[in-house]
């Protein structure tokens, strides 16, 4: 049987040994090749930003609906969102500015003792001590940097975005799931959306809704709500046909069947779609403040650009601590069963707080030392973490420049040089060819369309250099995460700490894991490498140390009783029967270093995403898009082809 697994799981992987040929093949043919196979020429590529230029400037400018401009239906859902914005943001942090005939009225938002209380005594009502304890810590971190204002702008703009995102989610799926043909459709959609940089949609929807907080707003819904939808979708199809069956005897009709019926049976996965959905916005806060979020993700973006570090490093804490909190809490609500026996006490508990916060604001009004903190107890690290960090940069310069030129000189330039010296014919052709290998010809016909497509429009060599550094940054990543994921895999101690590591890691938003970096070593491609590294970790070793536990015990015990040591065991059982798991945590690694890509612009990056950058700051819709679908397509490629890798390697190893 351990024969049968080794063998089998070595001649699944011949497909990727060929692929490697076809394109060393194509570097040596390259110099051979005619120069239209090698670049497109300018005359032969097609003018897609241009068009799409044309048409965006259309469509916000003359395009109607009926007799509705678009730019007036844009306005007024601009406004619209608007309204519960401005109201969320004065209680919590901005207060209120009224004019009633001559007189300007002023409000005082929610005093920040309240609000602390409030959320304390809600965190430990779900979660307990541990989540009270959790919750307490975070305002007291806000209040004593001086960071509670933009703290709380950020929690507005989180809490509409997950509202709005999860509604918006909601429906989406359930809908998918009645109609399968929708489903279809939407799937792809999704792809799209979660696979393209939000720096590509941000300037469409500065074109429609303008600079401000609205339109970050906007943004920010876009890109965190595909996971609620698929999460409805696949939550109702895994519901037992008993469910449907006993809502349909009760006389249910189709609609309350789904909304009073299935759709509360499936709590458990619209919460883990809801969680999903806060995790995202919150990582989506600093690329928001670009077009005028505001907030924290504002403080560490004035942070990264001045080279203020330590108040970068203070406010990306926060932020930190925010998605923190609010995961917490959200995977305890979704685990938390309400008591029963005592009928109206929540409603007494939500009127209760209802009065407790109405005399606060009250109090806050005429008694300013019950409104703000005392400014004489805030404290600032920045200075203090800039001179460390200046202390740490001059004390290891030697290490710190042999290691960052080192990686440079010999591994992440040669790869560069090597991608921008394959034709695209080559490429294409080659990626095709194991396409067709993997999973045959119609999945070939998709790799080739999609590699054309920045070859077509003029994107190839970004396309490469975007390639090359997630490349090498998955590389990296596994080969550090899979001894961690195989031990932790093991030995249950051990992978008890990994677990709480890697679920920590996966909390924090993207852009923090730029200021050590660039703390570290500055701009460039290897900073980014290291962010990369860092944020697409986790999954490598997950799936690495589940792939290995979930070994069926009947082969382990076969190996025991063949005589296999311990490490005979590992790399001769369980690393093979594991080979669809490890398969499919490069996938994830891959797209996280994909996701990651984007935010490395901002350090000097100079491949796809950072044309989707500049298409910003020049607002060039076209530009933005075509870029952000070159990523799109790299990281949707990647997912197709080792989705079919690991899908004949489970064929191979009998696991279905």
């Amino acid at each position: 049987m351990m024969r049968v697994a080794a063998t089998g799981s070595g001649r699944a992987v011949w497909p990727l040994l060929a692929g490697i040929a076809l394109l060393l093949a194509g570097l040596a043919l390259a110099a051979g090749l005619p120069d239209w196979a090698r670049r497109l020429p300018a005359d032969w590529q097609v003018d897609a930003a241009g068009t799409l230029n044309s048409f965006f400037s259309w469509l916000s400018r003359k395009a109607h609906v009926g007799p509705l401009a678009v730019k007036d239906i844009t306005r007024a859902l601009g406004t619209a969102v608007e309204l519960p914005l401005d109201l969320v943001r004065g209680l919590l942090a901005g207060g209120f500015r009224l004019r009633l005939g001559g007189m300007r009225l002023e409000m005082a938002p929610l005093p920040w003792w309240a609000l602390t209380a409030v959320w304390t005594l809600a965190a430990h009502r779900i979660s307990g001590r541990g989540g009270a304890a959790l919750v307490l810590g975070s305002c007291l971190y806000f209040l004593l940097f001086g960071l509670w204002e933009p703290a709380m702008f950020t929690l507005a703009s989180v809490a509409l975005s997950v509202l709005v995102g999860a509604g918006l989610g909601l429906l989406l799926g359930a809908w998918a799931w009645r109609w399968p043909r929708l489903d279809a459709v939407l799937t792809v959609l999704y792809d799209i959306m979660q696979t393209l940089p939000v720096f590509s949609y941000l300037v469409p929807i500065l074109l429609f809704f303008g600079f401000g907080p609205v339109a970050a707003l906007i943004a920010t819904v876009i890109y965190a709500m595909p996971p609620m939808a698929r999460n409805t979708t696949l939550a109702l199809r895994r519901l037992p046909q008993s469910v449907e069956d006993l809502a349909t005897m009760t006389g249910c009709t189709p609609r309350q069947r789904q909304w009073l019926v299935l759709l509360p049976a499936a709590r458990q996965g619209l919460l883990t779609g809801l969680n999903q959905v806060i995790m995202l916005s919150l990582s989506a806060v600093i690329i928001a403040s670009i077009i005028g979020a505001g907030g924290l993700g504002n403080d560490v973006l004035q942070g990264l650009k001045s080279m203020r570090l330590g108040r970068a490093f203070e406010a990306g804490l926060g932020i930190t601590l925010l998605a923190i909190v609010l995961d917490r809490m959200s995977r305890a609500y979704a685990l938390h069963r309400p008591r029963h026996g005592r009928p109206g006490r929540p409603a007494r508990l939500l009127l209760g707080t209802f009065g407790f916060l109405l005399l606060a604001l009250l109090a806050g009004q005429f008694l300013p030392v019950l409104r703000d903190f005392p400014p004489a107890l805030t404290v600032s690290t920045g200075k203090m973490l800039d001179d460390a960090v200046a202390w740490i940069n001059l004390a290891w310069q030697g290490p710190i420049a042999a290691l960052s030129d080192g990686t440079v000189r010999y591994l992440l330039r040669p790869l560069k040089e090597l991608l921008l010296a394959l034709p695209w014919l080559g490429v294409t052709a080659g990626a095709a060819l194991l396409a067709a290998a993997l999973q045959g010809p119609r999945l070939a016909l998709v790799c080739a369309a999609l590699l054309s497509l920045p070859a077509l429009t003029g994107y190839w060599d970004q396309a490469m250099i975007s390639l090359y550094l997630a490349l090498v940054s998955t590389l990296i990543a596994m080969v550090l995460g899979l001894p961690v994921g195989l031990l932790a895999g093991q030995r249950p101690r051990l992978d008890r700490v990994v677990t709480a590591v890697i679920d920590t890691l996966q909390t924090l938003p993207t852009f923090v894991y730029l200021i050590p970096v660039v703390m570290l070593f500055g701009l460039g491609d290897f900073p980014a490498m290291m962010a990369i590294v860092l944020y697409a970790l986790p999954p490598a070793i997950r799936y690495a140390k589940d792939g290995v536990a979930r070994v069926p015990p009947k082969l382990i015990e076969a190996a025991d009783m063949a005589g296999c040591t311990p490490r005979q065991r590992l790399w001769l059982v369980q690393v093979p029967q594991a080979l669809p798991e490890l398969m499919l945590g490069l996938n994830q690694t891959l797209l996280m270093a994909f996701g990651m890509l984007v935010i490395t612009a901002l350090v000097g990056t100079r491949g796809l995403e950072q044309e989707a950058l500049v298409a910003v700051s020049k607002a060039k819709v076209g530009e933005g898009l075509i870029a952000g679908l070159g990523i799109s397509v790299l990281s949707i490629l990647a997912d197709r082809l080792i989705t079919a890798a690991s899908q004949r390697l489970r064929q191979r190893l009998g696991q279905g």
